[in-house]
């Protein structure tokens, strides 16, 4: 038997599956190399991916509002998008335990090439939110792939460092494509920032086909496909397929993960309205606060995500969570708006405590077969959380204030961070 360290816990895992999950190389030091190589341009896909998709985002209003549409029907195709994701990360994430990582982000990638085009060129508004659903339908597998490739490759002790990156890569993607997306609306028209995006998405494919390699080894998809045929010859379903079993397994990570997200779409939509008839901010300042907060996002995984490795992981998901609410706790004391930014740094400083922290967890709570499977999962509870968010905002927004709000908003990261303080104890695994 062998065992591997859980955040100061021992998980007892046959020395067979260890043997097998972690075949010895000839020349180790090659190996890591190539590996770094190879994630590297992983982590240029997702940063081309994440440009190609902000880059649309400022579009989509005034594209709306030219066809003679309002705020209700971007609200479908953003909802038609977040369905798709949350249906389609969970399965996404299983097949790519059964036919590879790469097909599945090749999937995404060629996907969204796909659907770019027929945004920029149909015009029939009735098509716009199938297209975003099938849009969401294929993203869906793109991060979940992603982390999974991260917990094929790399050691547990570095996973912390590439899971930083990789929050790092979304955020200077999502960063750079809404500017970049309103200034060509505005000199070339309105198919231009779709076409940009796709052909985004197509340097991104590129990378994928001729420098990102297969990290599922062979053996693990065989046995997959093996167990799967079983299924229909009454074999006793092992363990960790129950799909039940996986979802207790990680229900506390699901729920952190939930919880945090549902914050900020939920809070969200009251902003701007704040900003200018209560606070009497201009447009500028406002963006200021959130280019602060993107940066933030950006830089303090990057910097910060080695401390997962070194650290116990549950005081920085409870950290993390604490100051996630800080630019809500000052909008509720003291919105001066020196202060303001602070929080909005404190908020995305509370970010890069979480997201590395709790990637390495669900990580090391899963095996080479169940991987992708749990990944997608948690894609899932992402993807719900920011469908429901604007969603409850839409339904209560009208009978409370915005200080209710910011105060709901408080009252959720404490939440999520009592939860982290009593749950996670004993990190789950899956491989048994």
């Amino acid at each position: 038997m062998a065992t591997r360290l859980l955040d100061h816990d021992t998980v007892t895992v046959p020395l067979r599956d260890v043997v097998r999950a972690r075949p010895m190389a000839a020349s180790p030091a090659k190996k890591s190399r190539s590996i770094t190589f190879a994630l590297a341009f992983l982590l240029g896909c997702v940063t081309l991916m994440m440009t190609g998709y902000a880059v649309i985002i400022p579009v989509f209003p005034q594209r709306l509002q030219a066809l003679g549409l309002g705020s209700e029907t971007l609200a479908l195709m953003e909802g038609a998008f977040g369905l798709g994701m949350f249906l389609f990360s969970t399965p996404m994430g299983t097949w790519s335990g059964r036919i590879g990582r790469k097909p599945i982000l090749f999937i995404s990638l060629a996907g969204f090439i796909v659907t770019n085009l027929l945004l920029a060129f149909v015009n029939v508004p009735l098509l716009f939110i199938p297209i975003r659903f099938v849009e969401g339908m294929l993203l869906s597998g793109l991060i979940p792939v992603s982390m999974s490739m991260v917990g094929d490759t790399i050691p547990l002790e570095k996973q912390g460092r590439w899971i930083g990156f990789l929050t790092t890569a979304q955020a200077v993607g999502f960063a750079l494509g809404p500017g970049l997306g309103g200034f060509l609306y505005q000199t070339l028209g309105f198919t231009s920032p779709f076409l940009l995006s796709a052909g985004i998405a197509l340097a991104a494919s590129l990378l994928a086909i001729f420098m990102v390699p297969e990290t599922l080894p062979e053996h693990v998809r065989v046995e997959v496909r093996l167990h799967q045929a079983n299924r229909g010859a009454k074999a006793q379903k092992p363990k960790e397929w129950r799909m039940a079993h996986l979802i207790w397994l990680v229900a506390p990570f699901l729920i952190i993960d939930f919880g945090m997200i549902f914050t900020f779409p939920f809070v969200f939509p009251q902003l701007p309205f704040f900003f200018e008839k209560v606070l009497h901010y201009g447009a500028a300042q406002y963006g200021m606060l959130f280019s602060v907060y993107g940066m933030a996002l950006a830089i303090f995984p990057l910097l910060l995500g080695r401390l997962s490795e070194t650290l116990p992981k549950k005081p920085l998901i409870v950290i993390g969570s604490l100051l996630f609410s800080a630019l809500f706790v000052f909008l509720l004391a003291a919105p001066l708006y020196p202060l303001l930014l602070a929080g909005a740094a404190l908020a995305g400083l509370g970010s890069a405590f979480v997201e590395p922290a709790m990637g390495s967890i669900y990580l090391s709570a899963t095996t080479d077969e169940n991987r992708g499977q749990i990944m997608g999962m948690r894609g899932s509870a992402i993807s719900l959380a920011i469908m429901l968010g604007p969603l409850a905002q839409a339904l209560f927004g009208l009978w409370i204030t915005p200080q209710i709000t910011f105060a709901i908003g408080v009252a959720l990261s404490l939440m999520m961070a009592l939860v982290a303080f009593l749950l996670l104890k004993n990190p789950g695994r899956a491989s048994k």
